[in-house]
């Protein structure tokens, strides 16, 4: 995927702003705790902070972003990366990785959200790539991060896009649910004909790297909370199928 992937120092911007904006909100979660009687629903602001984040350090880096309205009140960062004369969205998302438990028919009968919509951008160029895709085992749903978004995707409400877009990549993060760590970072491509994240480049190396290190303390806030009291994640209905590189397959013995 090599054709696909974004210069390193845009990719090191992403993860650095990914992990500032997380330490952000746990900062919050902490403080909340502390002065509140009840803050479960600041559970809600993790995607602000990472896209506040995002925004603010990947500026120096060639990543631009503008807010735009979805639905009623839902407001959303469209990050926009230049390279090679060429512009490319970037979103960024919480992720986690389940079983499938559903079959292709039942998901196409249902396919119409606006993150789907979107992979429409990279439909021409992954159908002329001569990358060969080995499909995994798994399907990937992605956090919703307010409740309009919640609605948008339920009711099928498309985003307003004005400008024009060569490509469209998700950037997703998963949280491990014991330690509360971001334990993953992945550049991908959602791919409207296959129903699939088609892995661009896996950013986790660049975790160890950064300047902003998540401790144990960090997540003592929320380290007694399960999955389903801190967000929403799409159902089967409104999730992606994942799919990795062939040669990555190969590389790793598999």
């Amino acid at each position: 995927m090599d054709e696909f992937k974004l210069d390193k120092s845009i990719s090191k911007a992403i993860v650095d702003g990914t992990l500032k904006g997380y330490l952000q909100y746990l900062e919050e979660r902490k403080s909340k705790k502390d002065s509140m009687n009840v803050s479960g629903a600041y559970a809600w602001t993790k995607g602000n902070h990472i896209d506040d984040q995002v925004s603010k350090i990947g500026q120096s880096h060639n990543v631009q972003f503008k807010i735009e309205k979805a639905g009623y009140t839902w407001e959303y960062l469209q990050f926009t990366v230049s390279e090679n004369t060429e512009d490319y969205m970037v979103i960024v998302k919480n992720s986690r990785r389940v079983q499938k438990s559903f079959d292709d028919q039942k998901k196409k009968a249902k396919e119409d959200n606006y993150l789907v919509n979107l992979a429409d951008i990279n439909t021409d160029i992954l159908k002329n790539s001569t990358q060969n895709f080995l499909v995994q085992p798994e399907q990937i749903q992605l956090e919703l991060n307010d409740p309009e978004e919640v609605r948008a995707v339920l009711d099928g409400t498309p985003l307003n896009v004005t400008q024009k877009y060569s490509r469209f990549y998700i950037v997703t993060y998963e949280i491990d649910d014991e330690t509360k760590f971001v334990e993953s970072i992945k550049l991908t491509m959602p791919n409207r004909q296959t129903m699939n994240l088609e892995l661009v480049k896996d950013l986790s190396y660049l975790i160890q790297d950064s300047e902003y290190e998540i401790t144990s303390e960090d997540v003592e806030p929320i380290m007694n909370e399960k999955v389903s009291d801190q967000t929403i994640f799409s159902g089967d209905s409104n999730a992606f199928g994942y799919s990795i590189p062939e040669e990555e397959k190969e590389e790793s013995g598999n």
